[in-house]
């Protein structure tokens, strides 16, 4: 039986001699990159500065590498550098994970959270509500803290003054961690915020890229089981993930018109869904793949942003078609020219601050009345 290459990758010693071989490559050709981008004409955006043009090559070199050899952070529930601010939260015993929740395999487990800009507290009177988040990175990577997800999470402390609860998700890179083990966990986290007495007319869902997925599964499964538990008063999808069963297929990002303007590969979309629909999981599933199944969701707006250069902007587009198609759904679709996917999370990193700024404080706009 043939053994590929890229089955023994994870594994060491293989991993650590890819890993330094790569390393040392990718160092060598920073020269290249630089001089090579150097005129506008040639880098993958002309309105882009020289920094956001080698950045999102920088990250887009670093996901594929990261991805064949499957490097993802150990699960773990220590508070870590975030203190006080992290928090452990148990599956709740009461009878809410039903009908797609309700896995042979897969059961709710303790997760974790950690808060934005401090632990939640009701006498302060600077904020109002709290945005309940789900991080992206595929449904394989991240975890939603201080590291990864500080940026993002100042991006909606300053223009909403909400509290911020990032939900460190089980993510799919772990072995017994298919869907619905994700959409288990935000329900887990929403009821522990219900449990707290914080009321869901206060309570926001937000998501970025896969996380952004798991918010729209998150609306589905209240609006597939009414009365389990109440609607929240908002939801934010940053460029939502709304079609992963394409990265089934060989090609799915390399193949799209898109693909020099942002920072998304086959390697990583596809080691993404093969393992969060992993069998027995269809990965059309609507939970899964929502773009082609819009659903009402009547009484909570949506926000939903996407780059007009990102990979899944068409996806994204008719998932928001689809979705006001409902009647009495509400859906705000906002655009970002001339942005590669997901500057919500990774904005600072690619240099793209400013539009990150103003996508942010277009957001507030339109959220801050819903909060009063």
């Amino acid at each position: 039986m043939a053994v590929s290459i890229d089955s023994l990758l994870p594994y060491q010693p293989f991993k650590a001699i890819y890993v330094l071989t790569v390393l040392l490559y990718t160092l060598a050709r920073f020269p290249l990159w630089l001089l090579s981008l150097l005129p506008r004409s040639l880098r993958q955006h002309s309105s882009w500065s020289l920094r956001q043009a080698f950045m999102v090559r920088l990250v887009k070199t670093f996901t594929y590498h990261s991805s064949r050899v499957r490097s993802f952070p150990a699960w773990s529930l220590q508070p870590g550098s975030e203190k006080e601010k992290f928090e452990r939260i148990l599956p709740s015993t009461k009878d809410i994970y039903r009908g797609v929740l309700d896995d042979k395999e897969i059961k709710p487990v303790e997760i974790g959270g950690t808060w934005f800009p401090a632990v939640y507290g009701p006498g302060d009177p600077k904020r109002k509500g709290v945005i309940l988040h789900f991080h992206g990175g595929a449904f394989v990577e991240g975890d939603g803290r201080m590291q990864t997800f500080g940026y993002a999470a100042h991006l909606l402390t300053s223009h909403t003054a909400a509290w911020v609860l990032s939900v460190q998700y089980r993510t799919s890179s772990n072995p017994g961690c298919r869907f619905p083990a994700a959409l288990q966990d935000a329900v887990t986290a929403y009821q522990s915020l219900l449990d707290r007495g914080i009321p869901a007319s206060s309570i926001v869902v937000s998501g970025d890229s896969a996380g952004g997925n798991m918010a729209a599964g998150f609306l589905r499964y209240i609006e597939d089981n009414p009365g389990i538990l109440p609607k929240p008063r908002a939801a934010l999808l940053w460029c939502p993930w709304v079609y992963p069963a394409i990265a089934m297929q060989p090609y799915s990002c390399s193949g799209n018109p898109r693909y020099e303007t942002d920072f998304l590969n086959d390697v990583f979309a596809e080691w993404g869904i093969k393992t969060y629909a992993s069998p027995p999981v269809d990965p059309t599933n609507p939970y899964v793949s929502p773009r082609d199944h819009p659903f009402k969701c009547e009484g909570v707006p949506m926000w939903i942003q996407f780059g007009s250069l990102e990979i899944l902007a068409a996806d994204i587009v008719k998932f928001a078609d689809g979705m006001r198609s409902i009647e009495g759904n509400e859906v705000e679709l906002h655009e970002d020219e001339d942005t590669p996917h997901d500057i919500f999370l990774v904005g600072g990193l690619l240099g793209f601050q400013d539009k990150a700024e103003k996508m942010a404080a277009a957001m507030g706009a339109w959220l801050k009345p819903k909060l009063q």
